[in-house]
């Protein structure tokens, strides 16, 4: 009867022993099919991040030709992208296809500017000193100077004497 229950143990122990081989063997080929995919899916998002970048760099090159040829803000409008969009456009956009670019389309050759403002606007030029606007050459910009310089907020024109007072009375 020991013997009947040892070989009943045994081929219990074999069975349970052959159903976790099974079982092992099918999570070795899941896990290599797991594999498999996950490189399958990075090859084909490297694809698309490449596709997409093209496509940014086409509409960057689009976006900044377009803002060469009228204002940005405009230009951005028409287009129908935010100002910070058609900034960055303008910004990644190479100077040299969009300067070719300008050139098959007007015949001419075009300077492509990245900052500043047009030559010759006549507009008076700003400065940003803390935060506060100021034109140059300004009452507030003297004002503004004078406490940076940490003077006690008294201007120039405190400073400067009148002619009577310094004549020490004597008229």
């Amino acid at each position: 009867m020991a013997s009947k229950t040892s070989n009943e143990a045994v081929q219990a122990l074999r069975r349970q022993q052959k159903a976790e081989e099974t079982a092992l063997l099918a999570v070795l080929g899941a896990s290599g099919t797991v594999e498999q995919t996950r490189q399958r899916r990075a090859a084909e998002l490297a694809a698309l991040d490449a596709a997409v970048s093209e496509a940014e760099a086409g509409e960057d090159l689009a976006l900044a030709v377009l803002g060469a040829l009228m204002p940005a803000d405009r230009a951005g409008r028409l287009a129908g992208v935010t100002p910070a969009r058609m900034q960055q456009a303008l910004r990644r956009a190479a100077t040299d296809a969009v300067t070719g670019r300008l050139e098959a389309l007007t015949g001419e050759t075009a300077v492509v500017r990245r900052r500043g403002r047009p030559p010759g606007t006549g507009a008076p030029r700003q400065a940003r000193r803390s935060g506060v606007r100021v034109e140059g050459g300004s009452a507030t910009d003297d004002e503004h100077h004078d406490q940076q310089d940490g003077e006690s907020g008294q201007s120039d024109a405190d400073d400067r004497e009148s002619p009577a007072a310094s004549d020490d009375g004597a008229a």
